[in-house]
Order: C-alpha cells, then structure tokens, then sequence
C-alpha cells in the first residue's frame, strides 16, 4: 500500500544517482516506466499515472557502458535527451577552497574552522581523484581531529599534505631564506635532469645564465 519513488516525485522531478550501476533487469523495469509512464506499487494489481521528470546521474561513460553491452541502449538513449557534464574537481581548482570551507562549516556549524595557507596551497595542489565526495571525507576527518580553529598542513592526511609537510614546513622551522629555498628546489630539478641543463631551465622557467650563477 506504500507509495513508491516514482508515485512520490509525481508531478515533480525524480533524481536516480549512480544509474549506471543498475542491474540489466532493473534497466528494463526503468526503461518500462519511461517508456509508458505507469507504475504498479508491489503487491498491487493495477497500474498508476505519473507525470515525472527524471534527472540522472552517473561518474562513468553510459555511451562506452553502451558499446560494451553493460548498459541498455534503448535506455541509454531515454535517459540521454540533455547531457550536462560536470568537470572534475582538479579541472575546476577554482572550486576547492570554497568547497572546502562550505564542508568545514557544514560539519562544525559551531566554532568555525579556517584552513591554513600552506593548508589550503595542498587541497589546490591535489590531484583529487575520488572529486567532491573525497572533498567532504577529508574534511570531515580535518574537523574530528582539529585540536585548533586553524587546520594546518600536518592535519592533512599524508596523501594530500605531505609533499608540503616533508619540504615546506622543516624550512619555515629553519627561517630560511627565499634564496636558500629557490637554490635547494633547482639543485633538485637538476638532479632530476642528470647532464641536461637545458631541460632544467624549461621546467625551472629561468635562463641558463641565471641557473649557472
């Protein structure tokens, strides 16, 4: 007797997130609904109208899932009137500090966290392969574990902030200088470039006269 997802968006908009991991036999019974825009409630004997819009999801191809005959084509073109694609979270950069914070605020609403400047450098500098949901976990740990209002760099797991913790941090606890930094990091781009001086300089973005002095 309980009214099912489809009778509940009926009239309004219907979200399926992650469609292409839908079983084939659920694939059918989707395509079925799309197709005649009837449902029938489990354990019912009769079917029922609905007028819905259906928004879905999905972080993998369905044209490619298509071709491989692991997502049905019929479907695949009912689902596909409008594509939108959404960029990765290391194609739009420009997103993450304020991503970040909106997490941050999100699951610490009291006492609010900022993150650090060699902290925020690291999330801009990640490569971020699980995206926007990686984003959330992370901050969710930086706000369990904050001992401060100020996440740091070490708060971070090692993944993210820990180029900036071996390389950045054991500098500004020396007080080193610009200069002594700027000579270290081109010693190691040439090291990189065993007998290619030349390469070093591109990577580097300097001349050569100035690599040699």
């Amino acid at each position: 007797g309980r009214r099912g997802k489809f009778e509940q968006a009926d009239g309004g908009t219907l979200f399926l997130d992650e469609v292409s991991d839908l079983s084939l036999s659920a694939q059918a019974k989707l395509l079925r609904v799309i197709q005649d825009l009837n449902v029938e409630r489990v354990g019912g004997n009769g079917a029922r109208r609905v007028d819905v819009r259906i928004v879905a999801a999905t972080n993998r191809g369905l044209a490619d899932l298509t071709e491989r005959r692991l997502f049905r084509a019929d479907l695949f073109y009912r689902l596909s009137g409008i594509d939108v694609r959404v960029p990765t979270l290391r194609e739009r950069r420009g997103d993450v500090l304020e991503l970040a914070q909106f997490f941050l605020d999100r699951h610490r609403p009291t006492h609010p966290l900022r993150l650090s400047t060699l902290a925020a450098d690291a999330l801009l500098n990640y490569a971020w392969p699980g995206n926007v949901r990686e984003l959330e976990r992370l901050m969710e740990r930086a706000v369990a574990l904050a001992e401060t209002d100020t996440i740091e760099v070490d708060d971070l797991p090692g993944a993210v902030g820990g180029v900036y913790a071996d390389a950045v941090v054991p500098a500004l606890k020396r007080s080193e200088t610009i200069r002594a930094w700027t000579t270290r990091y081109a010693r190691l781009v040439s090291d990189r470039c065993p007998g290619n001086k030349r390469e070093a300089c591109r990577i580097l973005g300097i001349s050569y006269h100035t690599l040699q002095t």
